[in-house]
């Protein structure tokens, strides 16, 4: 992986606070775009004028990943914790996590304990939040001292490539944003083949209600917009397909065919996939909307026409969340050609 997505990876942006990985996103991005303006609720949005007048187009994902905030720290020192998000707290009890204090990075434990105490039928039962915390290995009033309510939590998860594939805590969706950020570069080579304004935008707050995409959407006002998120991959055991449908990572971009995207848009794309010879999976998705940025952008104002895309992956909202290579890719290319359609 490059050294970019890395960087976007391994920042923290639990949702609310994900000014450093908008940073990230903005540095890159810079050398391709006319500007780049931050709003107040932390969407970072980047602009390329094309050559022509045109369609105002957004393309947008989230930069706001699943974590935690410090709630309380207890009399031995054990640091308890509140979800900012959609947390799959069976994945937690035994995981590393890093503890982002005004002091610096502090590393820790979400500790359980040993099976040899369990009762009958703990073992099956499901932990809550209030079964979790975290030990750090310090002294109380040492962490007392450094730890305070409202500090991020995330899980220590190490970006790695298995092959084609790629897994992480926080793809979901750092994959998208880093597949707006390619699309900018692209279009901005291309420049004069570009009718109207790109906006390429780095939305926040998506995990706890799509707060973030509402601002973005109302101070830049598109025609257009094409938002890009995970999506479930279910090539996987024990994976209801008459359920969720019928989707294996590296066989393409997924297209939602369901009320979040302009049947009009859904039909382009198709039309450009067989043209250009990308690979792409159409999904109705399991329920008829909501879920992602899209379903909020799709009712704003007058209504916009909208595409919702996905990256299919497996584990989603676990720290080892896997994608496909191949599908970043195809989503590429194909966000370009349609841009380049308008």
């Amino acid at each position: 992986m490059d050294n970019f997505l890395h960087s976007l990876l391994t920042t923290a942006t639990v949702s609310g606070f994900e000014t450093a990985g908008s940073q990230v996103f903005a540095d890159y991005v810079r050398p391709y775009v006319d500007a780049i303006s931050t709003d107040e609720l932390g969407n970072t949005i980047a602009r390329i004028d094309g050559n022509q007048p045109g369609k105002r187009i957004l393309i947008e994902a989230h930069i706001d990943e699943i974590g935690f905030q410090v709630l309380y720290v207890d009399d031995n020192g054990c640091v308890w914790l509140r979800k900012n998000g959609g947390i799959d707290v069976q994945c937690m009890p035994g995981s590393r996590v890093l503890i982002y204090a005004h002091t610096g990075i502090i590393p820790g434990i979400i500790g359980k304990q040993p099976i040899h105490f369990n009762t009958p039928g703990a073992a099956e039962s499901v932990p809550t939040m209030q079964d979790l915390w975290v030990d750090t290995g310090m002294e109380a009033d040492e962490v007392r001292q450094l730890i305070h309510t409202g500090d991020i939590v995330v899980t220590d998860a190490t970006p790695t490539l298995l092959g084609q594939r790629i897994t992480s805590r926080a793809l979901d969706d750092k994959i998208g944003v880093y597949i707006v950020s390619q699309v900018l570069r692209r279009l901005s080579a291309d420049r004069d083949s570009l009718h109207g304004t790109v906006y390429g935008a780095a939305a926040t707050q998506e995990e706890v209600g799509c707060r973030g995409i509402q601002v973005c959407a109302n101070t830049i006002q598109p025609d257009v917009s094409i938002s890009l998120d995970v999506d479930f991959a279910t090539d996987m055991p024990n994976c209801q397909k008459n359920k969720y449908g019928d989707i294996s990572l590296g066989k393409g971009v997924i297209v939602s065919c369901n009320l979040d995207s302009s049947p009009a848009l859904v039909r382009a794309v198709e039309q450009i996939a067989s043209r250009e010879e990308i690979a792409i999976q159409l999904s109705a998705r399991p329920s008829a909307t909501g879920g992602t940025d899209a379903a909020r952008l799709r009712t704003i104002g007058n209504g916009i026409q909208t595409l919702l895309l996905g990256i299919p992956c497996r584990y989603m909202h676990t720290p080892v969340e896997m994608c496909d290579m191949r599908d970043v890719d195809a989503a590429i290319r194909l966000i370009v050609g349609l841009c380049l359609g308008f």
